[in-house]
């Protein structure tokens, strides 16, 4: 761990905490009774187990059956942990759920739709709770109990089971010496959607892996507004989608800001623990 010099608008400078926070979220949306891609809920908490092993400066928004459980998990990090007991109806993406029902409902995108049996094509409380994401991340950079620099969205399910014991420690030193840049692992060249008109009618891969992104406090916050202004314009366009390809949408309109690292969807452990040689 290793200080970190955040030089203020004033010409003062604030000495911060440089270890990296994480921040996930998890609720029961009713998964175990979709037709299609169906998950027990006691299965993503088994998941969920082996983020709440980590030893990492962690923020977990859920309700308070959740909040529970991660507090019984984390005992012997509780001064690494903090919990916040929010209500779904409360997400700040949830004040979209009748614009999402009215998207998911209309012609224009049911028409030539070939993720109709995907969950961002059917579930509204799927799609809600997605693109919260980037709420969740940028409200605890506002909070920022650790006093911290870097803040980084993992999925509760990160892993899918996988036992992260070698990963306990983790740090992802590669990514706490940038600034200004939001960071995702490039699942597939994201040129190769520039020419689709309905990239969320398409059945192909993503671009870009929502399991675990992030960056510096001052770029997330950035990154909240143009997320933000996107998924809003999108809505205008009958389009939903999860986060994923709303990411994308944001690199499209400003890939300065992001500085992508070719992976596959769970190797942030691997990709982020150490220094660039």
């Amino acid at each position: 761990m290793w200080p970190f010099i955040l030089h203020l608008a004033n010409g003062q400078t604030h000495e911060q905490n440089a270890d990296a926070v994480f921040v996930t979220a998890l609720y029961d949306i009713g998964r175990g009774q979709w037709q299609f891609f169906q998950r027990s809920f006691d299965e993503y908490l088994s998941y969920f187990s082996n983020i709440l092993s980590l030893n990492v400066n962690l923020i977990v928004y859920s309700d308070e059956t959740v909040q529970k459980f991660v507090l019984d998990r984390r005992k012997k990090f509780q001064n690494k942990t903090q919990t916040h007991k929010l209500p779904f109806s409360e997400l700040e993406y949830n004040q979209y759920q009748q614009q999402i029902k009215l998207v998911l409902a209309s012609p224009e995108f049911r028409e030539s739709n070939e993720m109709l049996d995907h969950p961002e094509a059917f579930s509204v409380e799927y799609l809600i709770l997605m693109n919260n994401k980037i709420s969740f991340l940028a409200n605890a950079v506002r909070e920022n109990p650790f006093n911290s620099a870097h803040f980084f969205w993992i999925d509760a399910g990160y892993g899918h089971g996988e036992d992260l014991t070698r990963w306990n420690n983790f740090r992802p030193r590669k990514l706490l010496n940038k600034t200004g840049k939001i960071t995702y692992i490039e699942l597939n060249d994201p040129r190769l959607y520039i020419d689709i008109n309905n990239p969320h009618k398409v059945s192909m891969g993503p671009a870009l892996s929502g399991g675990f992104f992030g960056g510096d406090a001052a770029a997330i916050l950035k990154y909240e507004r143009l997320y933000r202004k996107t998924f809003r314009k999108l809505l205008t366009e009958f389009v939903v989608d999860d986060d994923q390809n709303v990411a994308l949408q944001c690199y499209m309109e400003c890939p300065t800001w992001f500085d992508n690292v070719q992976g596959s969807w769970f190797d942030a452990f691997e990709l982020f623990s150490w220094y660039t040689v």
